[in-house]
């Protein structure tokens, strides 16, 4: 109920900014000037709604929720001329959750501190042309090696008088989630973060920054911090020896970086850009401290038993010109090296690649590709170190208006030290991927057709004695689709057809499918409605296949040239071959409703 009154009441504020809009517009007529505030930009209302049948019915729920809805308004309100705010408001509910643990009754601060959800505000001026701030949700970007993919709601400066550059924010990028012994929920502290970053010199030619990324968890922002309560239980070895109870908690993270960025512009075309990076990292801050004299960051960062420094670095030297490109490039993260403003890149690595390409015939004819080699687990205190292979490449070809190829082709392999073959221990694998994908554009029969296919072989070996012959897969596969536009009537038609074969140690995997659609525009292209028919056999070969029948049906309404109205039904019917344990068959249906306003 809580998060209704908020979703109406961001409905209302559009509606407002909308009528704003509106009445200043008219102003505007009737004086024949520049209004003193102009709101122009985009709002989106959506609902989703699901129902799911089993047969027999069972306790088994669907994959959905039985109700979504989603808003997005994006205005951006300009004052005299001067000052641009661009406000960003983007609510999900139910609540979704894919980096972040659930909260079951979130608050309005809480909801716009996941990251799925967004409340933010920036403001600059085009009269000044250097000066910037946030304000709520945004998502600061340093470098490649302090921060760049982390959303935080707080505030933030971005200002660039003349050659210098300054940013700053801070705010928070996890909120408080209380641990759920029920559902097993593990829960989380709040994190703040403060990052910031000087630079000096031209983006494009030569510059030399500085930038910092510190974290840190509030221990104060949970009120229980277990996480689990393990019984005492008998040694699995020896029912003789009994473990004692124990508790796991959560342990409050703190982290530092800051790093050097250059680039440097030799000549048109030649450009060598490298970083540098330093990271002080604390598992646990309840870890005892170290004392002053052996602490390296004495008065500024406190060190603790669990805190380990570490450093990365990478160099890219690249040659640009008009039919050809060239770059080598290098990466090292250190095992200790904790990317907090990057917490999805991989760190104990080693990146070598080299990446060229051409672009010939007037870009008739382009290649491009990298090959490179990987080593994994630099400081063997995960298992032994692996060597990865990169090795990818596109090849694109305009023969003709009509006639077009493109082909990729990717290899990646791992594998660690042991050379034996009869070696249990040993890792070694390689993946292939192929695909040959032409496509072919013509005009006939009061038509344009548009045929589309694909050809694709992917191949991974698994050289493990133990359990490579188990995980090896070989798939071939087929895709083929056409479009059919009428140029004496309003109607596009269409169909595709694919075809995948995996050979796996269980047996061949087969999927075939096949469908139709079509789309009409009515009231010149103010009303557009269409339908799509799917239907989908996969299973192994010795068994009977499942089958599933997906159909929808849409219909788009533009009322006007800013006010658009987009409606649809889907279902989906989808029979077991064989049974299952949830049931023969179960149906899925679907209706969604959306409405989008530009202003």
């Amino acid at each position: 109920m809580r998060f209704n009154r908020y979703y109406w009441v961001c409905s209302l504020i559009i509606f407002y900014a909308i009528n704003l809009q509106g009445q200043l517009k008219s102003q505007a007529d009737s004086n024949i000037h520049v209004p003193w505030i102009v709101v122009k930009g985009s709002a989106s209302i959506s609902s989703d709604f699901y129902d799911y049948t089993a047969n027999p019915s069972l306790s088994q729920i669907g994959r959905r929720p039985s109700a979504l809805y989603r808003l997005i308004f994006a205005p951006t309100i300009t004052i005299a001329g001067v000052l641009v705010l661009p406000l960003r408001v983007n609510i999900t509910y139910p609540e979704t959750n894919t980096t972040t643990p659930s909260i079951s009754a979130p608050t309005i601060m809480e909801y716009f501190t996941n990251p799925a959800n967004a409340l933010g505000l920036s403001g600059f001026s085009p009269k000044i042309g250097w000066a910037q701030f946030h304000l709520g949700s945004h998502t600061p970007k340093l470098s490649d090696l302090s921060g760049g993919d982390l959303q935080l709601f707080g505030l933030g400066i971005d200002i660039k008088p003349g050659n210098l550059h300054i940013k700053a924010s801070h705010g928070i990028s996890q909120r408080a989630v209380e641990p759920d012994l029920m559902r097993g929920g593990k829960g989380a502290y709040r994190r703040d973060m403060s990052m910031g970053r000087i630079a000096y010199g031209n983006p494009d030619s030569i510059s030399l920054g500085l930038n910092f990324v510190h974290a840190k968890d509030d221990v104060k922002s949970l009120k229980n911090s277990t996480i689990s309560i393990i019984p005492a239980h008998p040694l699995s070895d020896d029912s003789s020896i009994v473990i004692p109870a124990d508790t796991l908690r959560l342990r409050a993270e703190e982290g530092f970086i800051a790093s050097i960025d250059t680039k440097l512009l030799f000549t048109d075309g030649v450009i060598l850009s490298a970083e540098g990076a330093i990271s002080a990292f604390t598992a646990d801050r309840s870890s005892a401290l170290i004392e002053e004299g052996n602490n390296p960051l004495r008065g500024f960062y406190p060190t603790t038993s669990s805190t380990r420094f570490d450093g990365a670095g990478s160099a890219n030297l690249s040659f640009h010109f008009t039919s050809w490109t060239l770059a080598f490039s290098a990466l090292y993260m250190g095992s200790g090296f904790q990317p907090i403003g990057n917490p999805f890149v991989q760190s104990d690595r080693l990146d070598l690649k080299v990446s060229p390409s051409f672009n010939l015939f007037e870009g008739d004819f382009t290649i491009n590709g990298t090959i490179g080699k990987r080593i994994n687990n630099l400081s063997e205190t995960k298992g032994e170190q692996l060597n990865q292979m990169i090795a990818n490449g596109q090849l694109s070809i305009r023969f003709s208006d009509i006639i077009s190829l493109a082909c990729t082709y990717s290899n990646f392999g791992i594998r660690n030290n042991r050379q034996n073959v009869f070696d249990s221990a040993r890792i070694q694998n390689v993946s292939e991927s192929f695909s040959i994908d032409p496509m072919f554009t013509f005009t006939a029969f009061d038509m344009m057709h548009t045929i589309t296919t694909s050809f694709g072989m992917d191949r991974f070996d698994d050289f493990n004695i133990v359990s490579g012959l188990e995980s090896s897969n070989d798939t071939r596969s087929a895709i083929a689709s056409y479009t059919g536009i009428f140029n004496n009537i309003p109607l596009t038609i269409g169909a595709n057809g694919s075809y995948l074969e995996n050979s796996l140690f269980a047996g061949t995997l087969q999927v075939m499918t096949i469908g139709i659609n079509a789309s009409y525009r009515l009231f010149e292209g103010s009303l557009n409605p269409s339908v799509a028919i799917t239907k989908t056999s996969s299973g192994f070969v010795i068994n009977p296949a499942d089958e599933a029948l997906f159909m929808k049906v849409g219909v788009r309404g533009k009322i006007n040239k800013n006010f658009s109205i987009t409606s649809n039904y889907a279902i989906n019917d989808y029979h077991y071959g064989s049974g299952s344990s949830r049931g023969n068959s179960f149906s899925e249906q679907i209706i969604q409703i959306a409405m989008a306003l530009t202003f």
